[in-house]
């Protein structure tokens, strides 16, 4: 903290949601400085360029760098403020994501400013554990110019890619393998694939997982 201001970088594509988040925050109890990003990449860049919070708080779901790709980046940097995710999603596999990669407290959109104030009030009172740095020279081919680990996002093929696409507009396995002139059979074993790189089990959770992601 600064001057005994406690310092929150808040995240998120959506401009509406994140002035009113913004304005939200001019409720907490003690003297906040909040920072809004409209891009992980904006904030990435601040951090690179000695920006110090003490507090992060990001959409999980945003174009090109999502939540969970951010935190990776982040951890990357040995940056430890703590990271809370804002998801309008509360499956139980979205929230495991979001906690397997490090973030500090998964927050729904529907949540009550109490809510929100307290899981801000216990990020700003954690203290990460020192670690040493996990990355060398002969791993830096797992990293995008942002620093952002490749491997944190499920490895979909474009075709998978373009299945999942087809498979959001609702269309049936026979309807996508003449769209895409493969077999159903192929479209089935496809469809198992994705299942298996997205942790889920039916087609209307793949789609909720890649939109969370933004892989479509």
């Amino acid at each position: 903290m600064t001057d005994g201001s406690l310092r929150v970088a808040i995240v998120d594509d959506h401009a509406l949601f994140l002035e009113g988040f913004v304005k939200l925050l001019s409720d907490y109890p003690t003297p906040l400085v909040p920072m809004a990003f409209n891009a992980a990449t904006q904030l990435l860049k601040a951090v690179d360029d000695g920006a110090e919070f003490d507090v992060v708080i990001a959409d999980l779901a945003m174009k090109n760098v999502n939540g969970i790709a951010l935190i990776g980046a982040l951890k990357a940097r040995d940056y430890t403020a703590p990271v809370i995710v804002l998801s309008g999603t509360e499956d139980a596999i979205t929230r495991a994501n979001a906690e397997m990669v490090g973030a500090f407290r998964f927050v729904h959109k529907s949540a009550s400013m109490e809510e929100v104030f307290s899981a801000i009030q216990a990020a700003s009172s954690y203290t990460a554990p020192l670690v040493s740095r996990r990355h060398n020279a002969g791993q830096s081919d797992q990293m995008d110019e942002h620093g952002i680990e490749r491997v944190l996002l499920p490895q979909l093929p474009p075709q998978q890619l373009k299945i999942l696409e087809l498979m959001a507009t609702g269309r049936t396995n026979r309807a996508i393998g003449e769209e895409l002139s493969i077999s159903e059979n192929t479209v089935k074993t496809h469809i198992k694939a994705i299942f298996r790189e997205l942790s889920v089990s039916t087609r209307t959770a793949a789609v909720q997982r890649a939109r969370e992601l933004v892989l479509i």
